[in-house]
């Protein structure tokens, strides 16, 4: 069983078996990412009613809406931004970081130290209120460092928060319905241990 964007045409589904069966596997079925995930969070034994798998990752975001009737769940609708994640909210902090000492210069070849940094500043919120980011040149071993408090990720992060509630929106609307009408919302996906993207989802629903 393979797990695919709810999105795919038919054409993708059909080009994603060749590819399963050119790797000698038997394909039993094709499942809607959204769908796996509800019934890996045991939504397929739940009460009747109406669902939403909010998928955010490191880099795409779905949103998908689905009806669940006698244990066979229906996609309503689907939205999403295929240019927002995690590794947005990575680079919001290394933007931040970079900006702060403009003397401090760093090179293309730090890129990927200080993403590392930034993510684990943004893991480490998660828990505490206050944390450092810190980070070495590569070219001469000098470190730049900052406190990053909560309240200061907070005002980072929080336009791309938004950011992913516009899809959430929009798919309720062509699924018309109202956020009020919504039985339970499953979160998938790294990205969504975020505090403000749990904040935000249940100010919405």
């Amino acid at each position: 069983v393979i797990t695919v964007p709810a999105y795919f045409d038919d054409a993708q589904r059909q080009a994603t078996k060749d590819a399963a069966r050119a790797a000698g596997l038997n394909v039993l079925r094709l499942l809607n990412e959204p769908t796996a995930a509800a019934v890996a969070y045991g939504l397929d034994t739940a009460n009747e009613g109406v669902y939403v798998v909010y998928d955010l990752g490191g880099g795409t975001f779905d949103v998908s809406i689905l009806r669940l009737t006698r244990g066979v769940f229906e996609v309503l609708a689907t939205n999403g931004d295929a240019q927002l994640g995690g590794d947005d909210v990575d680079q919001a902090l290394v933007d931040w970081f970079c900006a702060l000492d403009t003397n401090f210069t760093w090179a293309p070849a730090d890129a990927g130290a200080l993403r590392a940094a930034a993510r684990a500043a943004k893991e480490a919120l998660s828990d505490v209120e206050l944390t450092t980011l810190r980070c070495v040149r590569s070219a001469d071993g000098a470190s730049q460092s900052a406190q990053l408090g909560r309240d200061e990720f907070d005002r980072l992060v929080q336009p791309l928060v938004d950011r992913s509630l516009g899809p959430v929106k929009r798919a309720l609307r062509d699924a018309g319905l109202k956020a009020a009408e919504v039985d339970g919302v499953v979160l998938v996906g790294g990205s969504t241990r975020l505090l403000q993207v749990r904040r935000a989802v249940a100010q919405l629903f």
